[in-house]
């Protein structure tokens, strides 16, 4: 008798077990390479290269974003801190938050001076995720002062728990500008006398080998110009319990107001992050474009603001109300719309 019950208990488990293994791969699994560069860093044009050819490689499913560093950097935001494991220099990157690895070698598979991040990268995608991630991004008004994130999320696992958070990204492409701040730093140029321009002999290099040291006309990509939980999550976005199957829907804003880094609104882009909050490492991810104020098909979001009422002057500063006068922009609470407000002094 416990011989028939052992075997039947060890069989719904192995079926349970197989449930959650096909449900996770029904999921679409987007990995995110988080790379830390700077444009004083003239190893990092690897990096550069790295992320374009896993762009090539792995399309919707890859997510890349390029942190940059140092004090004179142009594209420092402070909302973005290192989460970079360990010491050393950069380049350097994280798949999913899950090691430290060069990225464009990789782990080094084939060998230290070629492109193979793509195998760690590929391994990862591979592996099964206990959730499912989608997101909708959308301007909350008309001057394009908040970008409102819709984020749903469906797991694989009940738990009474949720270690579970989500967080926000702003994404810029196409950032340039002048100056030598600007300028790309190039250790592989032969131009040089840095053993990388020899080092470094294959083909997708050969543009960074025949530049100069210092590239002007640069253009950047994956740059983040404003997050929101970016280290630890969003606390209360995904609830208590867990249960397989059913869907979680949290939504909130990311500014753009007094963010100076970004450059031109129209290139902007949304991700979200879903955060293991126990193991640090990212489950799963998307990335929307971001539609204009007013589209349809966009759920409902609730507010997750405080109910009192922003002013800001014509240049998008925040204010009080009470004491301005003039023409200001508000935020009604209650609809996260923002209309005209004129104050008249009656003395």
């Amino acid at each position: 008798m416990n011989k028939i019950l052992i075997t039947t208990t060890l069989l719904l488990s192995a079926l349970s077990t197989q449930a959650q293994t096909d449900q996770s791969a029904a999921f679409i699994r987007r990995c995110v390479v988080e790379e830390y560069t700077g444009t004083w860093c003239g190893n990092c044009p690897r990096g550069i290269v790295g992320l374009n050819r896993l762009a090539e490689d792995f399309g919707d499913r890859f997510i890349g974003i390029a942190i940059h560093t140092g004090d004179s950097e142009p594209m420092v935001i402070p909302t973005y801190p290192s989460l970079v494991p360990g010491a050393g220099g950069i380049p350097a990157c994280t798949i999913d938050r899950a090691g430290k690895l060069d990225p464009y070698s990789g782990g080094g598979s084939r060998g230290a001076f070629h492109y193979g991040i793509d195998v760690e990268f590929a391994y990862r995608l591979n592996q099964p995720t206990e959730a499912g991630l989608e997101l909708t991004a959308q301007w909350n008004d008309q001057q394009q002062w908040d970008v409102r994130f819709t984020a749903t999320t469906t797991f694989c696992i009940d738990s009474p728990d949720a270690p579970y958070r989500l967080a926000f990204i702003l994404l810029e492409d196409g950032m340039k500008g002048e100056g030598k701040a600007w300028q790309q730093v190039n250790y592989f140029s032969t131009e040089t006398d840095f053993t990388d321009s020899k080092n470094y002999s294959d083909d997708d290099m050969k543009v960074w080998r025949e530049a100069p040291y210092l590239v002007s006309d640069m253009v950047y990509d994956h740059v983040p110009v404003n997050t929101l939980g970016i280290k630890d999550g969003i606390a209360g976005s995904i609830s208590a319990p867990i249960v397989s199957g059913e869907s979680q829907t949290f939504s909130s804003l990311v500014t753009t107001i007094n963010v100076r880094v970004i450059q031109d609104k129209e290139r902007l882009s949304a991700v979200a992050i879903l955060l293991n909050t126990q193991t640090g490492e990212i489950v799963n991810a998307a990335k929307a474009s971001i539609l204009p104020y007013g589209t349809d098909g966009i759920l409902p979001a609730v507010s997750n603001e405080p109910p009192y009422r922003q002013s800001y002057d014509l240049l998008g500063r925040p204010i009080n109300h009470q004491d301005t006068q003039g023409i200001s922009i508000e935020r009604q609470p209650s609809s996260g719309k923002y209309v005209k407000r004129q104050s008249v002094n009656h003395k």
